[in-house]
């Protein structure tokens, strides 16, 4: 049973995970809301806090495509999080 789920899902890789579920609701916080509430706000730090996380782990690899998906995690979560500062700040 699980070698048959393993199988026909063998075609989704966890290393993308983060670019398909955080990044774009990164971008959807930082571009579509003009009112940040507090539920707004504590959803963009988590996405922040998961892709810090994930960029630290990938980073941590021995792999070098890893290591480059780590960094990718790493920067866009520096930059949301400068660019959620400075939006929030101003």
């Amino acid at each position: 049973m699980f070698k048959k789920i393993r199988e026909s899902l063998s075609f989704i890789n966890p290393l993308y995970i983060p670019m398909f579920s955080a990044v774009p609701v990164g971008l959807w916080l930082l571009l579509g809301n003009d009112n940040w509430q507090s539920t707004y706000l504590s959803l963009y730090i988590l996405v922040i806090m998961f892709l810090i996380f994930t960029g630290s782990v990938e980073i941590s690899s021995e792999e070098g495509k890893h290591q480059i998906f780590g960094y990718i995690y790493m920067t866009f979560g520096l930059l949301l999080s400068v660019v959620g500062l400075v939006r929030w700040l101003f």
